[in-house]
Order: structure tokens, then C-alpha cells, then sequence
């Protein structure tokens, strides 16, 4: 009876214990979504923390599991923050997950597209999110990296909007390209520019334009993230392509489950901010002619797709209106990309269409052909203003036409400015098409197989027409008409094969196989009647009007180049804490010679992953040391060679270009790259730094010498000769000093120093027929007296000018004997150590170092962002004060006439006004010495103040986000009477010297996000 009992007992304990644990567990439901957008996130895990019980979100984001009262649900999903809840009484939990910038950064996008985990990388890479390109947007977006990436160094054009970027990683290497590659989604993005400022007096064809690039034809808001790949070991798998590092964009697709619509609008005012001081009154008629310029970039996207097939579609458009009169331009841009999963995701398709045009007029240029700042910078007149003249013609009965009208006769560099904005107008027409297929498809768990392939069309084309009375020396009676159109099309494919797997317990192996090919084509036309050759009938624009001359050219040429390649890589990985890359590529080129047209690019890098070797303190979330050594190379245009003959218009013999060296044997520059590197986290990743040095040295440059036509009969050839060298320390420091659920202050600061040296300009090859050379002249003075040469033991960048000889106490040594008061005659100073062609060196174009300091406040809805961005070191020359100070009395400081002490020939102290000193020291061809400069400056580079705001659940959109944006925006040091940040070319000449280029501009605005 008493067991019987008991059993009874128990099994009624056993079912209260059942029914209230029963009674505890309930079903729980809700939605994932995104934080940032608030669009559902399908295949997030829901887990109960500490048991298998769970679950993921379905296509909408929603989930349900059955869980108890006190359990802890985990919220998780790739590349954002992983969200933990306590279930209450609540039955329906929704969640928001944030994007964890940490665990996003830790797959890096690399050479040929290929991701990496950042851990095992064994050279410096850095990335730049998108949210940095768009914040505070410009029309050209690589314009917005100034500052945010170490040991990269952007220069802004003074061709205004859509002007190519002068970009350098690591310093300039090479006497040929510096820029580097450019790639799109893992395929080399082609990048021509039809023209570039070479000269500091002006091109007499057409003036000191430029001709722009494919950059500024890229969308800014269908860019994803950008990596850029600085040494030579990141980038030895591209080859010859990839001398001089690579920037790697990747853009938006569409994601399966979402749905979305992105409109964004930014409207800026644009002023000339940052030009020499004038007097008062030139000052007003400067600004009468300089008006503010408008900029409008508009930009829509969609993007959606299922499980199986993604879309994104964007079209944005940019219309700016120049801060010089009757400049402006108009630009369309549609990008649509198409993925898709088949086969079980055994296969996946990318495709991809962008197409942009873009049309510019009177884009502004430097020199003194063809520039209206000439006149309007020299107008000086007692009773008239410069506005005056803005009826710029009159009609001349005797013909019958109008002609130029302006207070004084004109001259080949001066004439009236609203006749050359109006007269002498110049049109650029740039169009770009880049299509692009790509397929992978995986074998099986290690092995997959990717084949890709691009058509990429850049046509930039150019036209201006001069009319009749334009000055003679740049145009006849009755006129000239100037016509350039470039054809570029690049064709590319590969096909890769990458292999992960695992050799055994603690070895890994990541490889990639493959071959590319590239096949390059150049169709120009130039049509240009000439100085001489002259228009039939007066500004009657057209092929048919020209009348045949000795200057007269009419000239078509075609060129193609060729290059297939083989590469590999391979990363061995030791139980996750050391890591071995190595990468080999051949590269066989069809502009060099069958016998002779292979090069190989090999490198090694190792990485060690400190905290996992060794025991560190808590305080140390990450520390690893890489080293590196790469070689890559340059190779050969399709002149260059093998070079064409041009037949010229008016019949006369046909002339070779220069070709090698007779007897020499052409081969590729190339680059030998040593990078050591560590990289450490602090406190949970909240603190970093990333530290490395680099040493290169470019080798074998192919360049132009001087030769005896008696013994070659050609006045010059090219050979291999020369070494440059840089090494340099970068350093990125990132930290997050305030998080928490209100605010939180993210700050990083980027440090580079690179320091350049000319090892050799000559390798003392002898060669009969040769002129040993003392120089290579990047800007040569001509009729100046600026130049720029590279000289053994000097530096690329080097200023040269003409000095003043100075005494002791500095000051400058007047000839008495030989001087009227009013223009002093200067002794110049001559120094055979530091002298070429008659120029003293003053300076190096090229900063010390760089520091730029990136913060971001988030206080609630508000944000603030802005970026301070510093050069430091490094002199520029302001040729634009020199020629105005040569060739007017408008200078702030002439009108001022204070005075300058100066001494005589015997040491004996006396003072010149202001105006006799500078006015005479002035000129295009005078004293340059006395315009050099520190190029110190730092300025607000960006300022952005945003506010998202709060939306109610029922609301249309997703998020709307409104801000206030300004670029350029001052400075809180400069010393220059310009802006040192501008470039006159992305090309090696002109750097360091203002010659008329435009003023840069600041520029406020606003910005409007709208997402639904």
C-alpha cells in the first residue's frame, strides 16, 4: 500500500512539474531588419542562447521559435553586430541589427577581385567606405580621398568640374606614368586622357587643356567600398599595369529579400576663394567677371531581387555651372548590374552595364594662350571698368563682320576675356561604355572556376572655334578651326581558378591559377587649319573651309597594343596565425620585339599573427608583423618601339617619331619594392594603429636622349637608363574614444612621409653617337624662366627659376651702373652646383609629409563629420603673381608701395618702392626666384552636419537624411598666394607652379537622402 502511494505521489509531481515548465514556454515571433535602412534581413540566425533551439528569418525577416520566460535570444548575421534579448512577457520581439565596420573589415577585396581575410594580408591595404566618397560629394569622386588614405596623394585640377585627378601612391617612381591602376569589380578600368597642360606658356593648339578623365564619369553613389593597394606586392599581379599601385572600387548590387529605392540630390555654391591679392579695384573687376557656380549631383537607385536573381539599376545626372563665366557642364550616368545564383548556387552571374556622357563647355585653362584671366587680371583703366568690355566686338564695315574690341591692342597672350570665354569657345564631349560578364562556377567544396570578360569605350573628343580678329599669332584673318577625336576601346578577359582547402590539421591553402588577356585599340583624327594655313571664308567652321597650308594638319593614326598573361598565387596559412603569399605573373606584350616580349613578375610576403603566437595582455584585442618584397614593371606604348611615320597635309617627306637606341635592346621599367609592417588593436578594436616602411627602386627607365644626327641621323632615341628610388613611413591611427547608445566619436588620422631620390640618370652605357645626358627636363623654361628637371642626387620635383643674387643679410644686389630707377637691373645668382639650363634650383614641389585627421559624431540623429587635411614642406612657384606683377601695376602689394631695401654692387643699402622692385623682378621670364613659397597648408578639407530623421512606423520612407555640406572650405594655414593643392596636369610637368590656372573654389550646400 505504501509503494503505491509513493508511486502515485511521483508521478503527480512529475506532471505539475511538466504542466508549469509547459506553462512557462510560448511561441516568440517578430522581424529582423537593418538598422540602417530598416529593410528586413532574410537568414539571420535566432538562436536560444546556450541550446540548439533554433531558427532563421525568412524572405521578409521574420521569425518564430518557442522559448521560455527568462531565456536569452541571440540576434546574429554576417558583417553586423550580434543583438542578445531576455525574453519578458512580451511574446513579439523585433530587432535592428547595426553594421559592425570591425567584422566588415576584416574580408578585404584584393588584386583580380579576390577577397581576403585583412589577418592574412602581407603588404598595406587600405579601405575607404563608400559613406566617405558621398558624404560631402564632388564631381570627381576620387577628388573626396584626399586625407583618409596614408601615403596617397590626390591634387585637384584647375580645369573646374569634370578635370582629371592627379594621383600618386608612394611618391612619383617613374620619368613615364605615375598614376595607378584603376579597377572596377576586379576588371582594369581604362582610363585615357586625351589631353594634359605641358607647357608654361600655353599651347598654341588649342591652349594648356584638359582633356579629363573616366574617373569623373563614375556615379559616386554606386560605389560600395574602395581598397587601395599600395606597394608593389599588392599589386604584382596586375603586372605591368600595376607599377604604381592600385585603387580597387567596388560598386552596388541588389540583395535578395530587399527591395529598395535610394534618391539623393546635392546642390552646392561654388566661389573662387583662394587667388593672389590684387588692388581694390582690379580685386572688383576680377569679381565681376568671376561669378558663384552652381553644382547640382542627382542620383536614383533600385535595387531588389529573390533568392536566385538580384537587380540594381541607378541613373544620376550632374549639372554645374562654372565660377567662370559661360562654363558649364552636363553629365548622365546609368549603371544597371544584374547577379544571379543557378544550379543550386552552384553557378553565379554578374553582369554589368555603365554608360555615361558628359559634355563641357569653356572648360577653364592655364597659360597664357587662350586664357581669359590674361586680360582680366591685366585691365587697368582710369575711367572704365572691366565689365565695360563685355560687349566684346564691334562691326568692322570694311569686312563686314565683327570684330574684337578692347581698351588697348591685343597681344598673343592678351585679349579681351569675354571675346576668348565667347569667340574662342572650346567644347569637351566624353562618353564612356563598359560592359562586363562574369561567371563562377563552383566544382565542389575547394575548387571553383571564374571566367570574366569587358568592352570598355571611352571616346573624348574636342573642339574650338576661333573667330576672325582673334590676336594673329593664334589665329589668321579668318580664323581657325580645331578639331580632336580619340577612340579608346580596351577588350579584357581571364579566367581563374581558386582552390581552398586544407592540406592537413592547421595548413591551409587559398590559390588562384589563371590567364588574361588585353587587347588595347587608339583611333584619333586631328583637324586643326592652322596659324597659317587660314579659313577660305570667315569663321565658317568645317573640314571643308580649310585652306591648305604649311600648318595646316589633317592627321588620323590607329594604334593597338596586346598583352597576355599568366599569373598565380598561393597563401599558406599555419593553424591561422602565419601566413606565406606568394604570386608570380608573365606578362608577354605585342609592342615589344617576338624575340624579347616576355617579362615575370614575382613576390613574397609573410604575416604573423602576434596575439595568437604569443600571450598578450587583455588590453591587446590584435597585433601582426608582415614583410614583403615584390617586383613589377611598366611596359611600352604602341609608338614606342616600332613607331609610325606621319605623312604630313601639305606633302612634304614623311617624319619617324623616335624610335630605341640603334643597336639597343628595349626592356620593360621595372620596379624592385622591400615593405615591413604592423598592424595593432587595442581595448575590444576600439584603438588601432597600423604602421609600415617601404623602400622601392625604378630601374631601367625608357626615355628620350640626345643623339648626333651624323652618326644616327636623328637628333634623338630612346634607351633604357636611370634609377629612382623612394622609401617612406605610413601610419594610420584609428580610434573610438566615446560609444554608447546616444553618441559616439569615431576619429583617424592618416600620417605619410616619403622621401625621393634621383640614384641615376645615366647608367654610363657607351654608345657611339650618344650625348651623354646631365638632366632629364620634365618642364622645360622655353621662353621662361621656370623649369623642373631630374637631376642625380636631386629629387622628382625639383623647382628650378631665376634668383637674385643676394649679399649676406639677404638682400638683393642692384646693378646701379647699369639702372634706371624706375626698372632696376638685378645681378643674377649663378651656382654651378646647383645649377640647369641657366636655373637656379628653389625647391621640391612635393610635401615632407601628409597628416589628414577624419572625425565623425553621431549624438543621437545628428552627425558631424569633417576632415582636416595637411601637407607640410615642399615650395611652389606662383607664376600667376609673377606675370602680373611683370605686366601690370595690380598687385595688393605694388599699389601699397612700400618699400623693398636692396644694395648695390659695393654693398652700399638703399630702398625701391614696392612697384619699381616687383615690376621689374616680374614676368613671365623674369626674376621666379623671388615668387617661391612654402606649399605648407592646412585647411577644412570637409565639414558635414547631418540629421536623420525620426520616422513613425506607417511612414512612406525608410529614412531621410538632410545635411549640410561644404568643401574646401578655408584654411587654417597657407602662405602661398594660391591654392598648393591644385595641379596644372596629372602628367610629370608643371608640378609646383600656378600659371593662371583658375582659383579653386569652396563650396557649401546641401545634401538630401531620401530611402522607401
Amino acid at each position: 500500500m505504501k509503494q503505491n502511494l509513493r508511486v502515485l505521489f511521483l508521478f503527480s509531481l512529475f506532471l505539475c512539474v511538466t504542466q508549469l515548465t509547459y506553462a512557462q514556454e510560448k511561441e516568440i515571433k517578430g522581424t529582423v531588419t537593418s538598422k540602417t535602412d530598416g529593410f528586413p534581413i532574410p537568414g539571420a540566425s535566432v538562436l536560444v542562447k546556450g541550446t540548439t533551439n533554433g531558427t532563421q528569418t525568412d524572405f521578409d525577416g521574420n521569425y518564430s521559435l518557442t522559448a521560455s520566460v527568462g531565456d536569452i535570444i541571440s540576434f546574429s548575421y554576417i558583417g553586423m553586430t550580434t543583438v542578445e534579448i531576455t525574453i519578458g512577457d512580451s511574446s513579439t520581439i523585433n530587432v535592428q541589427l547595426e553594421e559592425d565596420a570591425t567584422a566588415l573589415s576584416e574580408v578585404v577585396v584584393t588584386a583580380l577581385g579576390i577577397k581576403k581575410s585583412r589577418k592574412s594580408l602581407t603588404y598595406s591595404a587600405q579601405d575607404i567606405d563608400a559613406d566617405e566618397l558621398s558624404k560631402a560629394k564632388q564631381t570627381n569622386p576620387v577628388s573626396s580621398l584626399s586625407g583618409k588614405v596614408a601615403g596617397l596623394s590626390i591634387n585637384r585640377s584647375a580645369s573646374g568640374a569634370g578635370g582629371s585627378v592627379k594621383v600618386t601612391l608612394r611618391g612619383n617612381s617613374s620619368i613615364g606614368n605615375n598614376q595607378p591602376l584603376y579597377v572596377v569589380d576586379g576588371v582594369p578600368l581604362s582610363n585615357p586622357s586625351s589631353s594634359q597642360p605641358g607647357d608654361t606658356f600655353g599651347d598654341i593648339n588649342g591652349g594648356n587643356r584638359d582633356g579629363g578623365d573616366a574617373l569623373s564619369l563614375i556615379n559616386p553613389d554606386d560605389i560600395e567600398s574602395l581598397t587601395v593597394l599600395k606597394g608593389a606586392s599588392a599589386s604584382a599581379l596586375y603586372g605591368s599595369a600595376g607599377l604604381n599601385g592600385v585603387i580597387l572600387i567596388t560598386t552596388k548590387k541588389g540583395r535578395s529579400g530587399q527591395f529598395k529605392v535610394d534618391v539623393s540630390s546635392n546642390l552646392t555654391v561654388d566661389s573662387a576663394a583662394y587667388a593672389m591679392d590684387f588692388n581694390d579695384e582690379t580685386q572688383n573687376n576680377i569679381d565681376d567677371f568671376l561669378g558663384s557656380g552652381v553644382t547640382n549631383i542627382n542620383s536614383l537607385s533600385i535595387s531588389g531581387g529573390t533568392e536566385n536573381a538580384q537587380t540594381y539599376f541607378s541613373y544620376s545626372n550632374t549639372f554645374a555651372s562654372g565660377v567662370l563665366p559661360t562654363n558649364s557642364l552636363k553629365q548622365h550616368t546609368i549603371n544597371i548590374r544584374e547577379t544571379a545564383q543557378l544550379f543550386d548556387n552552384k553557378l553565379r552571374l554578374n553582369a554589368s552595364v555603365m554608360s555615361s556622357t558628359q559634355s563641357i563647355k569653356n572648360r577653364p585653362i592655364s597659360g597664357l594662350y587662350f586664357n581669359p584671366l590674361v586680360g582680366a587680371y591685366a585691365f587697368a583703366s582710369d575711367t572704365e571698368q572691366l565689365s565695360d568690355y563685355s560687349n566684346f566686338e564691334v562691326l568692322d564695315p570694311a569686312r563686314n563682320i565683327m570684330a574684337q574690341r578692347w581698351f588697348r591692342g591685343t597681344s598673343d597672350v592678351e585679349q579681351n576675356p569675354y571675346w576668348i570665354i565667347n569667340r574662342n569657345a572650346s567644347e569637351d564631349s566624353n562618353k564612356k561604355l563598359v560592359t562586363s560578364l562574369s561567371l563562377d562556377f563552383k566544382v565542389n567544396d575547394w575548387l571553383s572556376l571564374q571566367t570574366r570578360g569587358t568592352y570598355d569605350k571611352s571616346l573624348l573628343n574636342f573642339e574650338r572655334k576661333i573667330y576672325a580678329t582673334t590676336e594673329a599669332t593664334l589665329a589668321p584673318s579668318n580664323g581657325r578651326y580645331i578639331v580632336f577625336e580619340n577612340d579608346y576601346t580596351q577588350y579584357y578577359g581571364d579566367l581563374i581558378a581558386t582552390i581552398n582547402t586544407q592540406i592537413n590539421e592547421g595548413i591551409t591553402v587559398n590559390a588562384i591559377v589563371g590567364a588574361s588577356t588585353t587587347r588595347t585599340t587608339t583611333e584619333s583624327l586631328t583637324g586643326d587649319s592652322g596659324t597659317n594655313g587660314d579659313l577660305q571664308f570667315a569663321n565658317v567652321f568645317s573640314f571643308q573651309n580649310f585652306n591648305g597650308g604649311a600648318t595646316t594638319n589633317i592627321r588620323q593614326n590607329s594604334l593597338e597594343t596586346r598583352v597576355n598573361s599568366i599569373f598565380a598565387s598561393t597563401t599558406f596559412g599555419f593553424n591561422d596565425k602565419i601566413f606565406v603569399d606568394l604570386t608570380a605573373r608573365n606578362d608577354w606584350s605585342s609592342t615589344l620585339p617576338p624575340e624579347n616580349n616576355s617579362f615575370f613578375y614575382p613576390s613574397v610576403g609573410v604575416t604573423g599573427i602576434i596575439s595568437e603566437l604569443f600571450e598578450l595582455p587583455e588590453s591587446i584585442s590584435f597585433a601582426k608583423l608582415r614583410a614583403s618584397y615584390a617586383e613589377v614593371g611598366s611596359g611600352f606604348g604602341a609608338d614606342q618601339i616600332n613607331p609610325n611615320r606621319q605623312i604630313q597635309f601639305d606633302g612634304s617627306p614623311l617624319v619617324t617619331q623616335v624610335a630605341p637606341f640603334p643597336g639597343s635592346t628595349p626592356k620593360p621599367e621595372r620596379q624592385k619594392s622591400f615593405e615591413i609592417g604592423t598592424e595593432w588593436k587595442f581595448s575590444d578594436n576600439r584603438y588601432g594603429i597600423d604602421i609600415g616602411y617601404y623602400n622601392t627602386k625604378t630601374v631601367d627607365q625608357y626615355y628620350e636622349f640626345a643623339t648626333s644626327v651624323a652618326v644616327i641621323g636623328a637628333p634623338s632615341a630612346r634607351l633604357n637608363s636611370g634609377e629612382i628610388s623612394n622609401t617612406g613611413i605610413e601610419a594610420s591611427i584609428y580610434a573610438i574614444p566615446i560609444r554608447n547608445d546616444d553618441f559616439a566619436w569615431t576619429s583617424r588620422v592618416n600620417f605619410a612621409s616619403n622621401k625621393n631620390k634621383i640614384e641615376k640618370i645615366y647608367n654610363g652605357e657607351v654608345l657611339e653617337g650618344l650625348i651623354e645626358p646631365e638632366f632629364f627636363t620634365l618642364s622645360g623654361k622655353g621662353v621662361n624662366t621656370f623649369g623642373s628637371y631630374l637631376v642625380e642626387g636631386g629629387s622628382f620635383g625639383d623647382i628650378y627659376a631665376q634668383v637674385v643674387r643676394r649679399d649676406a643679410n639677404g638682400l638683393p644686389i642692384i646693378d646701379v651702373d647699369n639702372t634706371d630707377p624706375n626698372n632696376p637691373v638685378y645681378t643674377i645668382q649663378q651656382n654651378d652646383d646647383n645649377t640647369v639650363d641657366g636655373l637656379t634650383k628653389v625647391g621640391n614641389a612635393n610635401p615632407d609629409f601628409t597628416l589628414g585627421w577624419n572625425n565623425s559624431f553621431t549624438y543621437k540623429n545628428f552627425t558631424v563629420d569633417f576632415l582636416i587635411d595637411g601637407k607640410f614642406g615642399g615650395e611652389t612657384m606662383s607664376m600667376t603673381e609673377a606675370i602680373v606683377e611683370g605686366t601690370s601695376n595690380n598687385s595688393a602689394r605694388e599699389t601699397s608701395n612700400g618699400n623693398v631695401n636692396v644694395v648695390d654692387q659695393n654693398g652700399t643699402p638703399f630702398t625701391l618702392t614696392a612697384q619699381q622692385y616687383y615690376s621689374s623682378a616680374g614676368g613671365r621670364n623674369g626674376f621666379t626666384g623671388e615668387y617661391i613659397y612654402s606649399a605648407t597648408n592646412v585647411r577644412l578639407a570637409e565639414f558635414v552636419l547631418g540629421y536623420n530623421f525620426n520616422l513613425g512606423e506607417n511612414s512612406f520612407f525608410n529614412r531621410i537624411k538632410a545635411s549640410l555640406v561644404g568643401n574646401n572650405l578655408f584654411f587654417f594655414y597657407k602662405d602661398a598666394p594660391h591654392d598648393p593643392n591644385v595641379s596644372l596636369s596629372t602628367g610629370n610637368s608643371l608640378q609646383g607652379v600656378d600659371v593662371l590656372g583658375l582659383p579653386s573654389s569652396r563650396s557649401i550646400g546641401l545634401n538630401v537622402n531620401l530611402t522607401f
